[in-house]
């Protein structure tokens, strides 16, 4: 059974502060920020386990600051580790920073970008042809998943139009 209390308080506080600096206390995480940090700066950033604790520490998960489209939280998915899922987003995040690119190739309709554990990254794409993107965005929109489907039982499951290509759909879910 799904929740969407949490969401909707998590939107609301998520408006209500998009007009203020990125908060600096531990009363807020977003898993979109941390990829952000990986890329940015990896010899610095949480590791996945620390990004987990760092949510579940938190009192609101809240997306990266601005109102958005919220992923698309799939019921019909298995439920995904969260620190299974974050390790594949850190691991994306790093290729990605070595101009890696995540490719669905022609003849196939999705592929699995990373499997750690108990959780999986499959991309899909839209028209025919072959479709990529680089795993940066693939894992920035994998940290969209995360604020917006993160589970009370620290799982996250759900998909999300690919930052950087709009026929390139990224989910998280469960092996």
């Amino acid at each position: 059974m799904v929740h969407f209390t949490f969401p909707l308080v998590a939107l609301a506080l998520t408006v209500s502060v998009a007009a203020t600096p990125a908060p600096t206390s531990a009363t807020t995480f977003s898993f979109a920020q941390w990829v952000d940090d990986i890329i940015t700066n990896p010899d610095t950033a949480l590791t996945p386990v620390q990004a987990v604790e760092a949510a579940n520490a938190a009192a609101v998960i809240a997306s990266a600051g601005s109102l958005q489209k919220r992923a698309w939280c799939q019921d019909q998915f298995k439920s995904a580790p969260a620190n299974d899922a974050a390790a594949c987003l850190d691991t994306l995040a790093r290729l990605g920073s070595q101009g890696v690119q995540c490719t669905v190739p022609a003849d196939r309709s999705d592929i699995q970008m990373c499997r750690i554990g108990g959780a999986q990254v499959v991309s899909s794409k839209g028209p025919a042809g072959e479709h990529s993107a680089n795993c940066n965005d693939v894992a920035r929109t994998g940290g969209l998943i995360f604020d917006s489907c993160w589970r009370a039982e620290n799982t996250v499951k759900g998909s999300e139009i690919c930052v950087g290509n709009p026929n390139f759909q990224v989910n998280i879910l469960g092996v």
